[in-house]
């Protein structure tokens, strides 16, 4: 199957990138799927995998609203595109605060422009302001809470998921050629984004990066 080049994608991976110093020690991947997506970004001394599915990447298997650890049983935990498949969201942010170390961090990314998927269960999308309340509401201190590219980059990936979703190119003749196509185009928008510095490009993004610590004092709740 040929990789379809998505500029979402690409930006995502690149923004975590960006922070993964900051994610060390004993890691919980929640979400983690069936490949190791992001693992690799990171220095650790333990990296567990929890996903919802039982598979060959996956170590523990748990839902996000009812964490299958002990409190306090992880430096650092990476929950990424992940929310917006989970209905109970305060109980998620909880079963985060509770199984998080005193001082050490989350790192959560969501989407705010994106197609159904996952149906039955894409329930939400998330705005800067909503993820703020989500995690300030537990006791969390918002450390780092970033956009993700801009217009350019969002028409971009929305025209590429269209034509993905029409054609299903992935084992057609064409893929590479298609995928060659929508990474010209997905690079331009990324290059449109840099020097966009408009207010009107930035009430645009493909969704947020936040990092968030719990507070250094046990007896903070």
């Amino acid at each position: 199957m040929t990789y379809i080049y998505k500029t979402g994608r690409i930006e995502l991976y690149q923004q975590i990138k960006k922070y993964s110093s900051l994610i060390n020690g004993r890691v919980l991947d929640i979400g983690s799927g069936s490949f190791s997506r992001y693992q690799n970004l990171f220095q650790f001394d333990e990296y567990v995998k929890m996903d919802i599915e039982p598979g060959k990447n996956v170590d523990v298997v748990g839902r996000i609203e009812m964490i299958p650890f002990k409190d306090q049983a992880f430096n650092s935990i990476v929950c990424t595109q992940v929310l917006g498949d989970v209905y109970e969201l305060s109980k998620a942010f909880n079963e985060l605060y509770r199984v998080l170390r005193p001082g050490d961090v989350v790192l959560i990314t969501e989407n705010l422009f994106d197609p159904l998927h996952d149906e039955p269960f894409d329930f939400w999308r998330f705005t800067i302001h909503g993820l703020r309340r989500l995690a300030e509401d537990v006791g969390f201190e918002i450390k780092v809470l970033e956009r993700r590219g801009g217009y350019w980059s969002i028409m971009a990936q929305l025209k590429a998921r269209y034509w993905i979703e029409r054609i299903r190119p992935n084992n057609k003749w064409f893929a590479k050629i298609f995928s060659l196509r929508l990474k010209i185009l997905g690079t331009w928008a990324i290059f449109l984004d840099s020097r966009d510095d408009s207010r009107a490009n930035k009430l645009f993004t493909h969704g947020y990066i936040l990092i968030a610590q719990k507070s250094s004092s046990i007896n903070s709740r």
